[in-house]
This record gives structure tokens, C-alpha cells and sequence, in this order.
């Protein structure tokens, strides 16, 4: 090493922030993809858990974005990116009814400072258990549709001061709104969530933690224009009855449609892999925070080794049953003697019927885009004659859910899904394909060739993917695709 750069690194040694390090990063993706399938539209897991880029409908698809990156040496971070995407999708072979669509899929920038980091636009989120998982780790925001514009203030895991790293914490605490046409107009979207870690042994992680989400304001068709002030707005992040303003309902229960998640995760991690447990619980109401919906939920078995040069690198298996819901009805009629005791009192709250995903008044529920947001296995509603998908038709599930990730010949990436599902509607069914308990299987395999040549950075994939039930159509689907990745990277000293 010469005199000039023994000294430069003495002085960064010594004097850290005086020279700080500068990082400039630019990543693109630009892929271009064709499928094609045996019914009319794809297969289930040609098109679900992809952030609602891929349409049902046979189609040609492009997919570009770009993802700017700045750092400094003092923790500081700032970020932006763009995500768009187009296709001519089509549901029969007639070219007369091809249509072109264009959307933007992600358009964000950020600043993040050590665990912080405050995103604004429409960004994804991020998914666990590397694109294997039914939910993405997530039960109720499951990657499965179109990022929503907002805000999220985040913090990742930090040490409790004092606990010796034994306890730490995590939260997020965010604001957006829906852009699709809904039931009920220009509603807006709240969430918040807190975590918490314990370390029971150096290689032993417990996790425990709440998510919310609640959709309130709007204009609603049936009730008018709905309460939107900012003491509105701290009712909805407390939980709290409507005003005299709100609908009845939200007058006795909590302003808006409130649903959330529990979780409980349990990590080991050995020299050579990492095995996690995780039970995720679903809820729409106060019965189902107190545990009264058990034993639903999604339950997740996952273990990953750390070197991913092998043929089996990463094994999952999921568990879902959503059938209990705190029982078949939400009220009872009173009795006799309760008459008699209160006449104006007719009916008593048992809790039950959570009906995930659903809302009396906000009926569009827990769909974006006529895809389901959280657990892909609820069924979205048929679009009626208005246009609008009104929640969900099927909410009670039995599954069982494997996924195997690895590389063929040490060399090539493959994925392979399977979905058994037994689907039981609603406890108030609508439909007359829930008379029945329609069985299901999905099954999927991807396939990626990471460069085609040495001086061509191309690389090729490739997906087939398969439906076979009483849920969807028996179908086979193909889907080819083309990507050009690159980054530019730069670092300067100041």
C-alpha cells in the first residue's frame, strides 16, 4: 500500500466523520413476459403474490423500474424509485378483444437514518419467506395486489436500552388511500403496528406482535358523505366510537372497518440453517383480539439453510384454517326473560360471524383492485353490474400449503408451489358453488437461467403453473419471460 493511502486510512480511522464515505447506487429491471393458458384466464399462482402487476387474462407484459440509492457514512439514506409496468392481456384467442393496459406500480422516495426510514408515494412492502409463502409472512397485506399512496414511518428492530439485547421492539405507523373504484368513494386507509422480540437463548428468537388496519371516511352511497375531521381521524388510531355524525353501527362499535393481525413467530438459528415457526391470527372485531376465533389463522413451518448453492435450499409448509370465525353468529335474539327484564333490548352481541375481509358498510372490504389484499385463498367477489367487487364470497378455508426453492445443478433457481384448498364460502353463503365444499389444487414451478450468454446480461424464465378443482376452471398456463437487470454504482470521499 502506498504512503498516500496508508495515511488516507489513518485519518478515516481516526476521524470518521470528517472524510465520510459516499455511496451513489442506480438498479433498473426491464422484462418482458408472455404467457398464455388452456381456459380463459391464467392459473392462480401465475398471477397471485405479485403486487397486482399480472393481469388474469392471458397477456404480453412489460415491466420496467428503476431504484436510486444514496448513502452517506453517517447512517443517512436517502431513495427513490419507479415501477411501471403494460400489457395487452386477452381472454380469448379473438385479437378483437385484446385490450391495453398501463399502469404505475411503484413511484416512492425516502430517507432512512440506522433502524428509521419514512417512505412516501407507492412502494411494495416487503415479503418473508422469499416469494414461498401463501401470505408473504403477512396474513392481512399479503403482497398480493397494487401498492397504495401514503406514507409509512417505520423503525426495525432496536435493542431496549438496558435489556442487554434481550429485548427489542419494532413498529410502523402509516396513512394512505384507495385509487379503485370501491362502494364506497375515496376512503382512506390507517395502519399501525408493534413488535416485540425476546432472545430466550443466543440461537432462540420469540416474536409477538399487533397489526392494524382501518378504512374510514369516504362517500358512501347508502349513508352520505362519511366523518373525516381530525378528531374523526384520532378516533379511527384509538379505536373509538363514532361521533353523532357516524352511521349507528359505528356509533355502538368503533368508527370505521377496523381488521388487524397476531402474531406469534418463534426462530432458531444453528450454524448451517434457520427453522421458523409462526402462527399468524387474523381479525375483524373485538372477538377475534381475544382469541375467541382459535384456532384460525395461518401457520408456518420454514426452514432455510444459509448457503443457497444447494438442490433443496429452502422448505416450507403452510397450514391454513379460517373456518371458526368466534362461531356462526354475531348475534342472538334475547330471550324471554331478557325481554322482559330490557323490552327495547332485542338482540345480544355473542361475537361471532367475524366474516374476514367483509363490511356492512364499507362493502367493498379487504379487496383493492378486485384482488383480495391479505390471504389470496379468500375468494373475491364477482364483479356485479356496477363494476364493484363487494368483499369477498369465501372466507372459510382449509388448506394445506408446500413450497420448495432451491437450484438445479447447484446452479439453476427454481421455485415449486402447491395449493390444496377446501373452500366453504361464507357463513351466509351467496353463492350456489358454496351449496357444495368445493376442493382445489394450484400447483406452480418457476424456472430461472441467470445469464444467457457471458456478455449478455439477459436472463431467461420460465413458469408452468396448474389448476385442478371445483373452485377454478381445470387450466395449464405458461408464462416466458425476458429480464435485462444491471446496477451503477459510485463512491466518493468527501
Amino acid at each position: 500500500m502506498s504512503m498516500k493511502k496508508k495515511l488516507l486510512a489513518t485519518i478515516l480511522s481516526v476521524l470518521p466523520l470528517a472524510a465520510a464515505a459516499q455511496t451513489y447506487e442506480l438498479d433498473w429491471d426491464v422484462s418482458l413476459s408472455g404467457s398464455g393458458s388452456t381456459a380463459g384466464n391464467l392459473p392462480f399462482w401465475a398471477v397471485t403474490g405479485r403486487n397486482g402487476i399480472v393481469p388474469d387474462a392471458r397477456n404480453g407484459l412489460l415491466v420496467a423500474g428503476t431504484d436510486f440509492r444514496y448513502a452517506s457514512r453517517s447512517d443517512i439514506r436517502v431513495y427513490s424509485g419507479l415501477k411501471l409496468s403494460g400489457s395487452v392481456s386477452s381472454s380469448s384467442s379473438s385479437a378483437s378483444s385484446s385490450a391495453w393496459n398501463g399502469m404505475v406500480n411503484e413511484l416512492y422516495a425516502g430517507v432512512g437514518w440506522k433502524k428509521l426510514r419514512l417512505d412516501l408515494g407507492m412502494i411494495d412492502r416487503e415479503i418473508s419467506y422469499g416469494g414461498l409463502s401463501l401470505t408473504g409472512g403477512d396474513i392481512v397485506w399479503s403482497g398480493n395486489t397494487r401498492a397504495l399512496p401514503g406514507y409509512n414511518l417505520q423503525v426495525d428492530y432496536f435493542n431496549v436500552p438496558g435489556t442487554k439485547g434481550i429485548f427489542s421492539i419494532k413498529a410502523n405507523y402509516a396513512d394512505c388511500m384507495f385509487l379503485d373504484r370501491r362502494y364506497v368513494r375515496n376512503a382512506l386507509l390507517h395502519n399501525k403496528s408493534l413488535f416485540f422480540r425476546f432472545r430466550l437463548h443466543p440461537r432462540v428468537h420469540l416474536q409477538l406482535g399487533l397489526e392494524q388496519w382501518s378504512v374510514w371516511g369516504g362517500v358512501s352511497p347508502d349513508y352520505g358523505k362519511q366523518p373525516r375531521s381530525f378528531n374523526d381521524y384520532l378516533r379511527v388510531v384509538l379505536g373509538m366510537s363514532g361521533g353523532g355524525d357516524a352511521t349507528m353501527s359505528d356509533q355502538i362499535n368503533v368508527l370505521g372497518d377496523h381488521r388487524g393481525r397476531e402474531l406469534i413467530q418463534v426462530d432458531w438459528t444453528a450454524d448451517a440453517f434457520t427453522l421458523s415457526f409462526a402462527h399468524d391470527i387474523p381479525f375483524d372485531d373485538g372477538s377475534g383480539m381475544g382469541f375467541q376465533n382459535f384456532p384460525d389463522g395461518v401457520n408456518t413451518i420454514f426452514f432455510s439453510f444459509h448457503e443457497k448453492d444447494r438442490w433443496v435450499s429452502d422448505i416450507l409448509y403452510e397450514f391454513v384454517y379460517t373456518k371458526c370465525q368466534s362461531g356462526p353468529r354475531h348475534a342472538r335474539p334475547a330471550k324471554p326473560d331478557e325481554l322482559e327484564r330490557d323490552p327495547d333490548k332485542h338482540s345480544y352481541i355473542m361475537g361471532g360471524n367475524d366474516n374476514y375481509f367483509n363490511n356492512g358498510a364499507y362493502r367493498s372490504g379487504w379487496t383493492y383492485y378486485g384482488r383480495t389484499i391479505g390471504l389470496p385463498l379468500f375468494t373475491p367477489s364477482p364483479v356485479n353490474g356496477d363494476g364493484l367487487v363487494l368483499g369477498v364470497c369465501n372466507n372459510r378455508v382449509v388448506a394445506h400449503h408446500l413450497a420448495i426453492a432451491g437450484k438445479v445443478a447447484r446452479k439453476i433457481p427454481y421455485r415449486f408451489k402447491a395449493t390444496y384448498s377446501r373452500n366453504y364460502g361464507k357463513y351466509t353463503n351467496s353463492l350456489s358453488i358454496f351449496s357444495s365444499v368445493p376442493e382445489q389444487l394450484s400447483l406452480a414451478l418457476e424456472v430461472t437461467l441467470p445469464r444467457l450468454g457471458r456478455s449478455l446480461p439477459v436472463s431467461l424464465s420460465a413458469g408452468l403453473y396448474g389448476d385442478v378443482g371445483e373452485l377454478y376452471p381445470d387450466n395449464f398456463g405458461l408464462t416466458l419471460s425476458l429480464s435485462w437487470a444491471g446496477r451503477w454504482r459510485h463512491e466518493k470521499l468527501d
